[in-house]
């Protein structure tokens, strides 16, 4: 299918485990790398404020405390989209995601150590989100509690298993992720901190991207996936594979929604830069 990608496997974690040395089911296997992940996410945000003050002094010590908590946050979700992109470029090809034009039903409960891993690793930074969207709740809102709990819910689907050669195609998402940080980072950081060119270049690549990836792909996939589910829904509760595809098109309309938002802030942006212009 994509025979230029590299496949893994095998769990380069799994001799990590503590225990059981016999795993008799894919949460005992990798529960070592949930709970790995998620104190990994929770001490980069532990982290973040005393080497952010250290290196960036008062450009980072004169936001607003709020401000601040969102600057952690997102340096947490930059590491998060990297890890998951240099994961998900190995997982992509994995064998029963290639095969499933022959073999729909071993594309929703086929199985791999790696998947496992990837699923693994992945949910433990969605409890970390999750955490964070109940904790901040004020500051982020209904939309991104829902994105957390879905996320969080379709990666521990995973380790049924269920769905796992899916990861990698809903993980893609994540290739957006880079740019919608830095485009907070350039709307909230001091003024100067980053040009006017690289704040226009990221954005007008963040809505290409995010387009591409969140909404066309993103209906694409879901699509594809609810074809796959008929072929297995004797094997699985069928309440799984229902929540499965509401919870990702209520996460495929949210992200047309904010892309809506993305464009109105485009726009008045644009607006602005062309009234200062004639004022000039």
């Amino acid at each position: 299918m994509l025979d230029f990608l590299p496949t893994i496997i095998s769990d380069p974690f799994e001799a990590y485990r503590p225990f059981p040395e016999n795993p008799s089911n894919l949460f005992a296997a990798h529960w070592h790398e949930i709970v790995a992940s998620a104190a990994f996410y929770f001490s980069i945000q532990v982290a973040v404020r005393p080497i952010a003050t250290s290196i960036l002094g008062k450009t980072y010590t004169s936001l607003q405390e709020k401000t601040r908590v969102d600057f952690d946050i997102h340096i947490v979700s930059m590491v998060q989209c990297i890890v998951s992109i240099v994961l998900t470029f190995y997982h992509f090809n994995n064998p029963h995601w290639q095969n499933r034009a022959n073999d729909r039903v071993n594309s929703l409960i086929g199985s791999t150590p790696f998947g496992g891993m990837l699923g693994a690793v992945s949910a433990g930074y969605f409890i970390w989100d999750l955490w964070v969207c109940v904790k901040h709740f004020k500051m982020f809102g209904a939309g991104f509690l829902l994105h957390g709990a879905a996320a969080l819910f379709g990666m521990i689907c995973t380790l049924i298993p269920y769905c796992q050669p899916w990861t990698a195609s809903f993980l893609a998402f994540e290739l957006s992720t880079p740019f919608v940080n830095m485009n907070w980072f350039a709307s909230h950081m001091p003024e100067g901190t980053f040009s006017d060119s690289f704040v226009m270049i990221n954005g007008l690549i963040l809505m290409v991207v995010f387009f591409f990836i969140r909404i066309i792909w993103g209906f694409y996939a879901i699509f594809q996936l609810a074809i796959d589910m008929t072929y297995s829904l004797d094997q699985i509760n069928i309440l799984i594979p229902a929540a499965l595809l509401i919870l990702n098109f209520g996460l495929d309309v949210l992200n047309v929604f904010w892309f809506y938002k993305m464009v109105r802030i485009a726009r008045k942006k644009a607006a602005k830069r062309s009234l200062n212009k004639k004022g000039d």
